[in-house]
């Protein structure tokens, strides 16, 4: 059941970073709009694409590892027996869950202080720093969890098949 939940959790945040995407065409589309007809600008594109491609990003993580596309370096798996290659699979998701934790805690703490700071971003929308970065932090446990649950489901059996295997 916690593993449907995380994988739902995964699939909402890639399907957020549809959206995200949507938007970002829409608003460069506005902007083509005004600089074209009207000679004027939001005068924050830049700033609010570079905030989109961040959070769609890491939102697409967790999905892009559930359905097995993350990105993977097969050389070593392709030579392998079934048994070496489930401790590498498993090994491999342990230390992802360990190394994504480490990344969520820092993230964790510069959230929390450019929140308690309210600190903004040096620009004329003087967006609040700490709403791109919760969005980050969140892809990041989202991932963290999806790690955790990959490497429990490895460990206990469950098939590992490639990709192409999945399609």
């Amino acid at each position: 059941m916690l593993g449907r939940l995380i994988d739902n959790l995964a699939r909402v945040a890639a399907t957020g970073a549809c959206c995200i995407l949507v938007a970002m065409v829409v608003l460069i589309l506005y902007e083509i709009l005004l600089r074209s007809a009207f000679a004027s600008s939001t005068y924050v594109l830049d700033e609010f694409i570079g905030y989109g491609v961040a959070t769609m990003t890491f939102l697409s993580f967790a999905a892009a590892l559930k359905d097995n596309v993350f990105i993977r370096v097969n050389l070593v798996l392709a030579n392998v027996g079934s048994v070496p290659r489930r401790v590498i699979e498993v090994l491999s998701c342990a230390l992802g869950t360990i190394l994504f934790s480490v990344i969520a805690f820092y993230f964790g703490k510069l959230f929390l202080r450019d929140f308690l700071r309210g600190t903004v971003s040096n620009s004329v929308a003087e967006v609040p720093l700490w709403i791109p970065e919760f969005t980050l932090l969140l892809g990041i446990v989202i991932l963290v969890l999806q790690f955790l649950l990959l490497t429990l489901r490895y460990a206990r059996g469950a098939p590992i098949l490639d990709a192409q295997e999945e399609l």
